[in-house]
């Protein structure tokens, strides 16, 4: 039996896939040209996932709404002059780009906000871990990578690509030390990015194939715990005699100082300060987010007919616990399973019915 491909069918395969492309950009076009929130209604769905954080979510809600309104209407006049023809529009399409860098503690919301914020824009989102870069690259990779994987997340298509979120996680783990034993400084890093941010051409070689792909639309935002800066800003305020909350009065000097370089901070001119989560806030979370880890247990359990309950107080002691190990609400997962784990292996199939957790069955379970 011959089970190769004949030239026929290979051809129709070849074109249902460039179809498929073509119909995808074309959606994704779409998209962003008919973008009309505002960033009161961007905020309104973030607050169906992401809870707290009102200030932060305000500054970060109108930042992308006005990236990808702007850009939107620039792509529209530009297919309108191009006679719809989008790889000459977006080349042409020139707007301002304000990237975003969210300071703020560990489990604070930073990435699950600007990974909600894309899929409400409905835009390709790439998440990069910058503790695994080095001047030389990691593991014999370097910044390039960061593009192939905004292509892979656009499905190939890089015109899609372009017009993605880029987050940098951990940003404030390449900045640059001043102790003598620190092997690698983060200057070389910082540098590297500087152009990407920036919106340059880039020309990315996987395997015998040349794509090109700019970064001039690209939103990116960058995040970071950077420990120890409301120090940097307290001591500033005391020497120029400033009064306040340190946050109101942080400045791109001291993001400098913290060891950031002051070109790439320049291309981050929108910058949010993300507070610590309370055990309120985290009990919030639980309550009221479509993306709660809570939720998703309960659908879990509820697939094998088990109807999952928490009472309020034990709500409070899965938060409480959760800020006091300060992981914030990426912990709740860890928590909540510590608390299921037993009940999650002997009730499927054995159990039907509610199922309420209080207070004590949270800290039998806890320790």
């Amino acid at each position: 039996m011959d089970d190769g491909i004949s030239k026929r069918k290979e051809q129709r395969i070849e074109k249902k896939i460039t179809q498929l492309k073509e119909n995808q950009e074309s959606a994704a076009i779409q998209e962003i040209i008919e973008f009309d929130k505002t960033p009161a209604d961007l905020k309104a769905d973030m607050d169906r996932f992401v809870i707290g954080q009102e200030q932060g979510k305000k500054i970060m809600c109108t930042a992308i709404a006005f990236h990808y309104r702007r850009l939107g209407q620039a792509l529209k006049k530009g297919m309108a002059a191009s006679s719809g023809d989008i790889d000459i529009a977006l080349r042409n399409t020139i707007t301002p780009k304000a990237n975003i860098m969210i300071i703020g503690p560990t489990g604070c919301g930073k990435t699950f906000t600007g990974e909600t914020a894309s899929n409400l824009v409905g835009v390709s989102f790439v998440h990069e871990d910058m503790t695994k870069f080095s001047e030389v690259g990691y593991v014999g990779q370097n910044a390039t990578d960061i593009l192939v994987d905004l292509l892979l997340s656009a499905g190939g298509n890089p015109n899609v690509a372009q017009m993605g979120i880029v987050y940098f996680d951990e940003i404030d783990k390449i900045a640059t030390e001043t102790i003598a034993y620190k092997d690698v400084s983060g200057r070389g890093v910082q540098k590297g990015l500087l152009h990407m941010v920036d919106g340059s051409e880039n020309t990315l070689h996987i395997g015998k194939e040349r794509i090109s792909l700019s970064t001039k639309h690209v939103l990116f935002i960058a995040g970071g715990a950077f420990e120890n800066l409301d120090s940097i800003v307290k001591q500033r305020m005391v020497r120029q005699g400033l009064k306040g909350n340190w946050r109101h009065f942080l400045m791109a000097d001291d993001l400098v100082s913290f060891g950031m370089e002051r070109q790439l901070v320049g291309r981050f001119p929108v910058r949010v300060v993300y507070d610590q989560l309370t055990t309120q806030d985290l009990k919030n979370i639980m309550i009221n987010s479509q993306g709660s880890a809570l939720l998703a247990y309960r659908n879990d359990l509820l697939a094998w007919g088990i109807d999952l309950e928490f009472t309020d107080d034990a709500l409070t002691e899965v938060a409480r616990r959760a800020e006091q190990e300060g992981t914030g609400a990426r912990g709740l997962i860890s928590i909540i399973h510590r608390v299921l784990l037993e009940d999650m292996y002997r009730l499927p199939g054995n159990f039907t019915g509610e199922f309420v957790v209080d207070h004590n069955y949270v800290k039998e379970r806890l320790g």
